[in-house]
């Protein structure tokens, strides 16, 4: 027999991912009731229903996935930073990773290095601190290495290089652009003084 189970969905500003969502729900062999609002029957502590959150970060009631740590499953974790900033993401990999050198994260995410700065002249004393070891490894190995803003989303300032030089021209381009008041809608720049947390990753 089928498990039976109810699903919150709720995208207020999101139609299409909200019927994507719904479209995806009723393609499991489960009998599952879609509802848009959180019903009041899981109000009760813990709840002993099946429920499934699959909404909007700000429509989730996270108390709720608390007291029901068997019963209730959401789509994003209360606490996300340090899964969707990069480098928050780097140093939480990094402590799982000390304290437990045999994981499979050892292997599975590229070496990495964070970088803060607000102005690209800022990397001349950065290589010779705290950017140390990633000089080092560019004069080298020479690989090409992708730099992610830590903040940014959609592709924003995401950029290639395989040199010091090349990173640092990537930096002195943000700020050209930083002020200009023509916008290009295809432009991927970032303003690096607002964001000033950025990912360095080896490409593989």
């Amino acid at each position: 027999m089928a498990e039976t189970f109810t699903a919150f969905v709720d995208w207020p500003s999101a139609p299409l991912t909200k019927s994507l969502v719904e479209r995806a729900l009723k393609s499991l062999p489960h009998k599952i009731k879609i509802e848009s609002t959180l019903p009041k029957d899981f109000n009760h502590s813990p709840p002993t229903e099946r429920l499934i959150q699959w909404s909007a970060y700000d429509s989730l009631d996270h108390e709720l996935t608390a007291r029901g740590l068997h019963t209730v499953i959401s789509s994003s974790y209360t606490f996300r930073k340090a899964l969707i900033r990069k480098h928050f993401l780097s140093r939480t990999i990094h402590s799982y990773v000390t304290k437990r050198p045999h994981s499979p994260l050892v292997h599975a995410v590229p070496r990495t290095w964070e970088i803060e700065l607000t102005f690209a002249d800022e990397l001349d004393e950065m290589w010779t601190d705290e950017l140390f070891d990633l000089a080092e490894f560019l004069d080298v190995s020479g690989p090409w290495c992708i730099l992610k803003p830590g903040m940014a989303d959609r592709g924003m300032g995401i950029r290639l290089f395989d040199s010091k030089d090349g990173l640092r021209s990537v930096f002195e381009k943000f700020e050209e652009n930083e002020g200009a008041e023509d916008e290009d809608e295809d432009d991927t720049g970032v303003v690096v003084s607002q964001l000033r947390h950025f990912v360095v990753q080896v490409c593989s």
